[in-house]
């Protein structure tokens, strides 16, 4: 797995040479800013903010060694599925706080006054799509850990009667049932539009997965997935979605700036389609090539599309490198599914949080957030960490044999 982590440090690497002076090495195209600035303004390095480009690499080397630790504590699946649940316990901390938060305290926010989302739960986060990312997180991996503990309690107690109903296996179970709708509850309330779907999505995505893997018959498999989407529907939904539903309605007519932002972004990675702007560089990027005709005024500094951010930042082919690793990773996934290697709950845990994290970067930055970084690296990483293969000890040499004799 060495070759992983060396194309990974190219990220970073690159960074790096962006942030310094050689633009002046490179030929006028590779460098190219709007006509407006004149060539004598032109910055020394590629990057147009090599401070923050030189942090930003800092930042994503921290990513890679992290997922080193990951795979080094990953060895068992059994060390696996604990941490998974200890995850899951965090996260489920977080939505309770949050709740606890919007519903008791009033709006309460960790960092003082909260100036924007009023009445949507943003928990320890700013960002009510960032926060419903990382709930979502804990969501499937709640749900993989619930499906796994009732397969295994249907293999082992084969009397469904009430003489099973309070064993210790069946209590767990309800209990990891109750974290879901907490979190499934707290993701409504951030009303996040994208956040509810991607969520939605992964979740499915794992419940199948497991389903399949367990030998679910199809039939049962749709019977279950139908009661489900009820249950969120009459009960989440009529209690706390209709903050989701209304502005669902509105996408279309709010997809305006979106749209407009995908368009000059698109323009930039035309421009330096091979070197980037700069790590970290958007902000600054963007201010450059913003239209003055542009219907809101408002200050962009995030693409809100993860995967146009890493383009226009570090250009098409080192941009793509995370999302190369990320495709690797989900084959990975799924070849161990088939094959029925590792722990089912801890793949089908990273199937859906990948499949969440996928959608969601479409339109937002939820996967720029290192909270939500960290959490996804360390689900994944639990998936697709090699395991260790003990070598067993040479046999003992004669003279050994003889000395203890």
């Amino acid at each position: 797995m060495r070759w992983l982590f060396g194309i990974a440090l190219l990220v970073p690497a690159f960074a790096i040479v962006q942030a310094l002076p050689l633009a002046q090495f490179l030929p006028a195209t590779l460098a190219a800013l709007p006509d407006t600035i004149p060539q004598g303004l032109w910055p020394a390095s590629v990057s147009l903010a090599p401070d923050a480009s030189v942090l930003g690499a800092i930042r994503a080397t921290g990513f890679i060694l992290f997922v080193f630790l990951v795979f080094e504590i990953a060895t068992q699946p059994e060390r696996s599925r604990g941490l998974l649940m200890w995850l899951m316990l965090g996260i489920l901390a977080h939505a309770i706080f949050g709740l606890v938060a919007l519903r008791v305290l009033d709006n309460f926010a960790l960092w003082g006054e909260k100036l924007a989302y009023q009445g949507v739960l943003t928990g320890t986060f700013v960002n009510r799509n960032s926060v419903s990312t990382f709930l979502g997180f804990g969501l499937i991996v709640a749900l993989a850990l619930t499906l796994e503990r009732g397969h295994r309690a249907s293999q082992s107690e084969k009397d469904r009667g009430h003489a099973t109903l309070l064993s210790p296996q069946r209590l767990e179970i309800m209990a990891l049932w109750t974290a879901v709708l907490i979190l499934a509850l707290a993701i409504l309330l951030t009303e996040s539009r994208m956040g509810v779907f991607a969520t939605t999505v992964g979740g499915f995505i794992t419940f199948l997965t497991l389903r399949l893997r367990f030998g679910t018959p199809l039939k049962r498999i749709v019977l279950e997935t139908t009661l489900i989407l009820l249950v969120v529907g009459l009960v989440l939904l009529s209690s706390a979605g209709s903050g989701v539903t209304e502005r669902a309605l509105f996408t279309a007519l709010q997809s305006a700036n979106r749209i407009e932002i995908y368009e000059i972004v698109l323009r930039m990675i035309a421009e330096r389609p091979l070197t980037g702007f700069g790590y970290d560089a958007f902000a600054a990027a963007f201010q450059l090539y913003r239209d003055e005709g542009m219907t809101t005024q408002l200050y962009f500094d995030m693409a809100h599309n993860t995967y146009l951010t890493l383009w226009v930042e570090q250009g098409v082919l080192f941009g793509s490198i995370p999302l190369l690793i990320l495709l690797w990773a989900l084959a990975r996934i799924i070849r161990r599914l088939a094959r029925g290697e590792s722990d089912p709950a801890v793949l089908a845990s990273a199937l859906g949080v990948i499949c969440l994290g996928a959608i969601h970067s479409l339109v937002d930055f939820s996967l720029e957030i290192p909270a939500n970084v960290y959490c996804f690296l360390f689900i994944v990483g639990l998936a697709i960490a090699p395991p260790r293969h003990n070598t067993p000890a040479p046999p003992p040499s004669p003279a050994t044999r003889d000395g203890s004799a």
